[in-house]
């Protein structure tokens, strides 16, 4: 069967009215690959591609639309959506660390809602999606606006969006703190024809456990086929507020809302049990030791991060200079942090690096590496052009496979690093917030996620999101240039 790709080009060969043989030569092309290409026999080079284009006379966005066809017909359409949902999930971080949210507001009811009175039977039914969801919102209201310490826990399908944005948008920015915790479940396999459904909710979720009033614990299972083909009636999904518990039909069109205190303790003790016997499935912590006390992490097999992974040139001497020594906890620090640069410095030469040459020119004016500067002091400018230039030098000879980030292409800033191990994904954040570094660490255990960003990591050194090693080595080179010799 002749590929979408295939036909795609068969349509633009036959809509320009030119035979094969013209084409090839306007577009300075092989006209047998050409050939091979329109008949879906092989796909081309990025070379051959720009030069087809060219002879098919595309405008920009037809380009564009091809350029997609094909990368989904040579990597795949899952591996093409999860990508794109890891570019996004990079760039939803980014902004969301990038800007401190400028006000304080306190939590209120709408305007004209009122907490309304516990019925006498103490239960309340009701149908339709609209008013299902405007119930939701309401219940977050009044557990937000009337509970001392807000607390929801919730067992609701993860693509629910509407009501992780309502809870996310009531909280940015708000006063009150809020315990949530929940319970989402994802089939072992998806359609080829989307994300994996895991990879698309921790970008969402990810977005809540980033706001700093919203201590946030979230689980997940594998759903049964069986469970996947309950009747629409049937009630296996629920919320559970301070007063109140509210049952959800599959379909979300049909909610019970019950004041019952035994029921109420059934679903407390179940949803109790669930949590108990699911998997992390983003586990936060603000603990430095515990984002930096990996010892039993395996060598790293790639870090995407602000700066070059300069820990390969530390010594122990180096690193216990750097730390300050009137932190209350040094000498702790000082036994954590050793052993987790050593999986750096050990001989690790297949470990991918993807960096940021905007943030390493940051790093060569102030010297900060990631740790909290009440916790190290700057490297010294002259420390800092001998680690660039041990950097080059390990380039230049091929001991290292360092990729500097295509700014235009991605948004990443300097608080997000990742680090892919074995067998767990870690993203570690840390951002300035009113005066104080934010350090936040999301461990990452859910199989098909770890798959996804280990798709996406092997490919960025032949992608666009990276520059070349000869990009990057001119960059660095670049860098060098400007700061040798100002050293103090």
């Amino acid at each position: 069967m002749m590929s979408l790709f295939a036909k795609k080009i068969e349509e633009l060969i036959d809509e320009n009215g030119e035979t094969v043989q013209s084409l090839a030569e306007i577009g300075k092309i092989s006209r047998s690959t050409l050939q091979r290409v329109k008949s879906g026999e092989r796909l081309p080079s990025k070379a051959f591609f720009r030069g087809m284009c060219k002879a098919l006379r595309l405008s920009a966005a037809e380009e564009a639309e091809l350029k997609i066809i094909l990368e989904m017909e040579t990597i795949g359409p899952r591996n093409y959506y999860n990508r794109k949902a890891i570019i996004g999930l990079i760039e939803t971080i980014s902004e969301l660390t990038e800007h401190t949210i400028p006000f304080s507001k306190e939590i209120s009811l709408k305007s004209g809602e009122a907490l309304k009175p516990i019925p006498t039977d103490g239960m309340e039914i009701v149908r339709g999606q609209t008013k299902v969801l405007r119930l939701i919102e309401n219940a977050i209201d009044d557990e937000l606006f009337s509970s001392a310490t807000p607390q929801i826990r919730q067992v609701i399908p993860y693509d629910w969006d509407a009501v992780y944005d309502y809870i996310f948008q009531q909280m940015m920015g708000a006063v009150k703190n809020l315990t949530l915790q929940d319970i989402v479940s994802f089939p072992r396999n998806c359609s080829e024809s989307e994300a994996d459904q895991s990879l698309l909710a921790f970008k969402k979720l990810t977005a809540l456990s980033l706001l700093n009033n919203v201590d946030y614990q979230s689980h997940f299972y594998y759903r049964s086929a069986d469970e996947s083909q309950l009747d629409g009636e049937v009630f296996p999904y629920y919320l559970l507020t301070s007063d109140r518990l509210i049952t959800l039909s599959q379909n979300l069109a049909t909610a019970v809302v019950y004041w019952d205190v035994t029921l109420y303790q059934v679903y407390d003790a179940c949803f109790s049990e669930r949590l108990n016997n699911s998997a992390a499935f983003i586990h936060g912590s603000r603990d430095l030791f515990e984002i930096y006390a990996l010892e039993d992490a395996l060598p790293t097999k790639l870090v995407m991060q602000a700066i070059p992974c300069f820990s390969r040139y530390f010594t122990d001497e180096m690193i216990e200079k750097q730390l300050n020594r009137d932190f209350p906890y040094f000498d702790a620090l000082l036994a954590t942090v050793i052993p987790f640069y050593d999986k750096f410095r050990a001989d690790n030469k297949g470990m991918v690096d993807v960096f940021s040459l905007k943030y390493l020119r940051q790093f060569m004016d102030d010297g900060y590496v990631y740790l909290p500067e009440e916790m190290v002091h700057p490297f010294a400018a002259g420390e800092r052009l001998n680690l660039i230039k041990q950097l080059h030098a390990d380039l230049i000879s091929n001991e290292r496979k360092c990729f500097a980030i295509n700014e235009d292409r991605l948004f990443m800033n300097s608080a997000v690093e990742f680090s892919n191990e074995d067998p767990t994904l870690r993203l570690i954040l840390h951002y300035p917030q009113n005066g104080e570094t934010i350090f936040k660490h999301l461990a990452i255990n859910e199989v098909n996620i770890i798959h996804a960003f280990e798709e996406f990591f092997n490919s960025l050194p032949t992608s666009d999101y990276v520059l070349t090693t000869a990009e990057t080595i001119a960059g660095i080179e670049a860098i060098i240039r400007d700061y040798d010799g100002n050293e103090s």
